[in-house]
């Protein structure tokens, strides 16, 4: 009776292995055996006397024995030999062996070209010349003329011919040839060893030192390799000695004299017994620098590479046992494994090893798992997927047949029976018999073998499911527990259905996988990988994409940048460049290879079969691909609509984000999806009606719907764009709706283009009161938006029409003349403010209640102007009474409360009540910081007032903080000329000043004043204020006289504007008569 293949006690037959795996470390026959392609548990017999016991296991088809040092073993030529020599003893059909582990690099930056050997780069034993591929350097004579090798170093047997044959095919590929076995390092990268994994420590953890007698050691600065040109392999001749070197000096005169490449210790021993290739992984530069650090990564970077040398050696073990225990003679063997793949195998194929790792557990555990899906969007990978496992397969698992079946259409099927049949020699024997069914009645008996069945491309349900009146594809599967079938799907319905919950999602590709995928699909490598990158995020990491823009970049020569000014460009060159056809060996003839054609099935198959999901598709085509609320949507509450959904997710079209209802809808999907309702002849017909239906269910400008209008507006804003040119009176009601929810949402800038757009229709339309309504609006968001002039002109146009036309109690009347009024305050015309605001409030203090929403604006906006105008008493009087009122009735985050509070905390600085101010500023900032964006005009002046009242506090390092924020913020969004920026800088200037770094103060107020000079008046209180700064830092910088020849102006300009007891020209005074004392002082 055979034994499991998990019986650890079963007796592993030595004469089913040809190979040998010498890994000498620890580290060394980890990375091996993680690298094996199955593990053969069991136990080869042992005899008295034999000094090591040898793991075993399947690679590339060839079953391998791990040989390895006992823990604590020294290391050395002798421990190598001793091992050697019990290999040969226990496995007496040995073929070839591979010697694979760490060593010292030996780098020649002196040599031409130079030898820039890295850590983590792999040194292969080749011989050079008159030099061997493996020296023994310590073996040999002293003379008088100094040490010399055994026979000139020739001591050792050659590696043997099939290796050398072996690698020499992966050298071809140089210097791409990492390529060639990187993609096995990334199978094992994240395993764990004993302390750790086998990640590479990085570039920045390689330090190479020059070695000078005499001299300290110095770092050599070395370029650091681009992230796609990592791994370098070396070839060459290998030192091989008893002594484990740690001198730098020694190391250089052994490179000299012998021109090796690294140094190891284990090779001498083990040639002249076993003639093995010699692969090593560069841990350490032979010097006094060298640790352990960077064993596991050249241990695991030099498996990855004997692996690929394997790869290169043809298996010569027909119906060879994979899992290597030993059977009792006379069990039947299985049939002759064959194969039908019509696909050859990808070269350019890349990354995927956790879906390639998940397929091979499933065929490893097919007593419970025979059938298995790989579901995916159209494009992102299946085919190639299941082509790469069917190839694996075929090399790891030599006794498995494979099968491929495309089901392409019924036609494709039939052939594709036909040619296994004829593999498998199955034949009809009467017309009334289908070879569908005879293949499988064959495969499904347990006596013919081990069998791989891949289905490739069943996104037809019909077809594959079958129908009341024709038989689907899905009858004629073979099933045994000595099979497993594949299918590869679009339509996540076909999968769970065909494999219940045995599905395997195929995700996005990483950036690091598309790069690589990107790069071996390239006639010519690009070396510029910001644009590579940029390119790859416009093609969404889509291999299909991936690999159309490559043959287009190869039958083109268009450099990358002109490719992506394409898909930047207007959509119709993106469709052009995406709808190019291209030949690709490794998809099938009559398939679609182009992007923008791939997903059309797909789409006629949702047509037939589901109207309420193509409606959805086609409503998805109008606005944005990515965060779409499925409150949204048409019917958005249908059991339906929930159906649809389901549809649309399980083709990958759509993706929920988590448990959320909000969907994304890949990019290119979506571009695909624009153009196909476009060829139907639908695109007006959808255009209008999803207009139509964003009108009707946009949310008011009431702040309680925010959370819904912000989910909505990025489609609304896509829906409008792309529809400029439709003028209808529908699309311009869904203008206006998202305009006022802009400015509500204080996004003045897009909210002034959305009611320019609405104010031209209106001139066109003449919509009498709507016109006035527009305009309203659009004065509210130029004031906002610091347009002040253009805002003042159309109010006074509004309240001088309203005036002839309107009582004064009129609501309309006197909030045109509210917003006139704050105009008036922006613009600096503070005493007309004053008299207009003064006459609202006393009207709406007739007419409505005190906690009237309307009626505490106009409080507060009027309480400004009397603070702005000095009247700071009267000011807070007001104040304290809207904030009192305001937080009874108002949210703490409604815009209105924080703007009362603010103008109090203001004003209570003006006041000289510092803390009160500050309590309330610190408040109102914290929250302003949660709810507005870092360059919102209110949380800028928000946090200019607390840095403000900081300083009057003498609180100036967190004053200069914030002060310094607010001025790098509001240089990027502000004219240089503005009032607010200006301000902002002058009082950073002042707490520069303060804080005594009078030079940084002094080139602030410099830049303030003369820009000031250029654009105030001279009478202006705010030029003044800045020049009286200038001054009192040119004399905290001892230049006086310019100090004094400032403050003369300022002095007499203020001796024409203010009282003679005005604080302001007063403090000038006494700065005056202090520069004279100073002056008189140093003369």
């Amino acid at each position: 009776m055979a034994a499991s293949r998990n019986d650890t006690t079963a007796t592993l037959d030595p004469n089913d292995y040809a190979v040998v795996w010498i890994a000498p470390l620890e580290i060394e026959a980890k990375a091996a055996l993680c690298l094996l392609d199955e593990r053969h548990h069991g136990r080869f017999p042992v005899d008295r006397g034999d000094e090591y016991v040898f793991h075993a296991g399947s690679m590339c088809g060839h079953n391998v024995v791990i040989a390895t040092f006992p823990a604590g073993q020294e290391y050395g030529t002798a421990s190598a030999a001793a091992l050697a020599s019990q290999i040969l003893k226990c496995f007496p059909n040995l073929w070839f062996g591979l010697l694979v582990g760490v060593a010292a690099g030996l780098p020649d930056l002196a040599s031409s070209p130079p030898r820039d050997i890295r850590l983590g780069d792999v040194l292969v034993s080749l011989p050079e010349g008159e030099r061997p591929g493996v020296i023994a350097y310590d073996l040999g004579k002293e003379t008088d003329g100094g040490f010399q090798p055994l026979r000139y170093g020739h001591v050792l047997t050659t590696t043997k011919p099939i290796v050398r044959s072996a690698i020499g095919r992966i050298k071809l590929e140089a210097p791409d040839e990492a390529a060639t076995f990187l993609p096995y390092y990334e199978t094992i990268r994240d395993r764990e060893h004993a302390t750790g994994t086998f990640a590479d420590p990085g570039q920045d953890h390689d330090t190479l030192y020059s070695a000078t007698e005499g001299r300290p050691d110095i770092a050599i600065e070395r370029p650091r390799r681009p992230d796609t040109a990592r791994t370098r392999v070396w070839y060459g001749p290998i030192g091989s000695g008893d002594k484990l070197l740690k001198n730098a000096q020694k190391r250089n005169e052994l490179r000299d004299k012998y021109g090796v490449i690294g140094l190891e210790m284990e090779a001498a021993g083990t040639m002249n017994r076993i003639p093995v290739g010699v692969i090593r992984g560069v841990c350490d530069y032979g010097d006094q620098q060298k640790n352990k650090e960077w064993q596991p990564y050249a241990a695991a970077i030099a498996a990855a590479y004997g692996k690929a040398v394997l790869n290169e050696i043809p298996s010569t073990e027909k119906r060879s046992r994979t899992d290597g225990i030993a059977r009792t003679k006379g069990v039947n063997e299985p049939t002759p494994p064959c194969y039908y793949i019509q696909l050859p195998k990808n070269a350019r194929f890349t990354g995927r090893d956790t879906v390639l790792d998940a397929l091979d557990e499933a065929l490893s555990n097919r007593e419970e798992i025979r059938r298995v899906a790989l579901v995916g969007l159209g494009g992102i990978g299946k085919t190639q997927i299941a082509l790469r496992f069917a190839y694996n397969t075929k090399e790891s698992r030599p006794d498995y047949s494979i099968f491929w079946v495309p089901v392409l259409s019924h036609g494709s099927v039939e052939q594709a029976y036909v040619e296994i049949a004829k593999k498998l020699g199955v034949r009809k024997q009467s017309d009334d018999e289908d070879i569908k069914d005879l293949v499988c009645q064959y495969l499904s008996s347990d006596k013919n073998g081990n069998w791989l069945f891949v289905v490739d491309n069943a996104d037809d349900g019909e077809l594959f499911f079958g129908t009341d009146d024709k038989t689907g594809i899905e009858a004629y599967l073979p099933e045994s527990e000595n099979g497993l079938v594949l299918l590869t799907t679009r339509s996540r319905q076909v999968a769970a259905q065909f494999a219940e919950a045995n599905i395997v999602d195929i995700e996005q590709m990483d950036t690091k996988d598309a790069t690589l995928l990107f790069q071996k699909s390239l006639a010519q490598r690009h070396t510029a990988p910001d644009e590579v990158g940029e390119l790859l995020a416009q093609l969404a990491y889509l291999p299909l994409a991936i690999t159309q823009a490559a043959a287009y970049l190869n039958q083109t020569k268009v450099p990358i940048g002109k490719y992506l000014g394409f898909l930047r460009g207007a959509e119709k060159d993106a469709v052009r460049v995406f709808g190019r056809e291209f030949r690709d060996s490794t998809r099938y003839r009559q398939s679609h290879n182009a992007v923008a054609t791939t997903w059309v099935v797909s789409f006629e198959q949702i047509r037939k079969s589901d109207q309420t999901a193509v409606d959805m598709l086609s409503f998805m085509a109008c606005v944005e691909p990515k965060a779409i609320p499925q409150w949204i949507l048409p019917e958005s509450e249908s059991e339906e609509t929930e159906w649809a959904i389901g549809v649309l997710c399980g083709y990958s079209f759509l993706v929920r984000r988590g448990d959320d209802d909000t969907f994304d809808m890949h990019s290119l999907v979506h571009m695909a999806t624009r153009e196909w309702v476009k060829k139907q002849g639908w695109q007006q017909r959808v255009v209008r009606d999803a207009i139509g239906h964003l009108t009707d269910i946009f949310p008011s400008h009431d702040p309680e719907n925010r959370k819904r209008w912000r989910e909505c507006t990025p489609h609304a804003v896509r829906l409008l764009h792309d529809t400029r040119a439709l003028e209808i009176d529908v699309r311009f009601e869904l203008v206006f709706s998202v305009g006022r929810c802009m400015h509500t949402d204080r996004r003045f800038k897009e909210a002034t283009q959305h009611f320019e757009e609405l104010w031209r229709w209106a001139n066109q339309r003449h919509t009498g009161l709507l016109e006035t309504t527009i305009r309203r609006w659009l004065a509210a968001a130029y004031l906002d938006g610091r347009r002040i002039k253009e805002a003042i002109e159309i109010l006074e146009h509004i309240v001088e029409e309203w005036r002839r036309t309107r009582d004064e109690k009129d609501y309309d009347r006197l909030a045109s003349e509210h917003e006139l009024a704050r105009a008036y305050l922006e613009g600096g015309r503070t005493s007309k403010a004053i008299e207009m605001l003064e006459h609202i409030v006393a009207v709406k203090r007739q007419i409505r209640d005190e906690k009237d929403y309307s009626r505490l604006v106009s409080e507060s906006v009027l309480a400004r102007a009397y603070l702005d105008d000095q009247r700071v008493k009267e000011a807070i009087d007001i104040f304290e009474h809207v904030v009192a009122v305001g937080r009874e009735i108002l949210d703490e985050k409604d815009h209105s409360r924080l703007t009362s509070e603010h103008s109090l905390a203001k004003a209570y600085i003006d006041d000289r009540r510092v803390k009160e101010a500050i309590e309330i500023f610190e408040h109102v900032v914290a929250v302003e910081r949660e709810i507005l964006d870092e360059r919102d005009h209110s949380r800028l002046t928000s946090e200019h007032e607390l840095a403000r009242a900081y300083l009057a506090d003498q609180r100036i390092e967190e004053a200069i903080q914030i002060l310094q924020h607010v001025v790098a913020v509001e240089r990027e969004i502000l004219d240089e000329k503005d009032y607010d920026r200006l301000v902002s800088e002058r009082e950073l200037a002042k707490a520069y000043l303060d804080d005594r770094r009078v030079k940084e103060a002094i080139e602030i107020f410099e830049h303030v004043v003369a820009v000031e000079r250029e654009i105030l008046d001279e009478r202006d209180h705010s030029r003044l204020t800045s020049e009286h700064e200038l001054a009192r830092a040119y004399l905290a910088d001892q230049r006086i006289e310019e100090a004094i020849q400032i403050l003369q102006h300022v002095v007499a300009v203020e001796a024409q504007l203010y009282a003679e007891d005005n604080p302001d020209r007063l403090l000038s005074i006494r700065l005056l008569e202090d520069a004279y004392k100073e002056l008189q002082l140093c003369n």
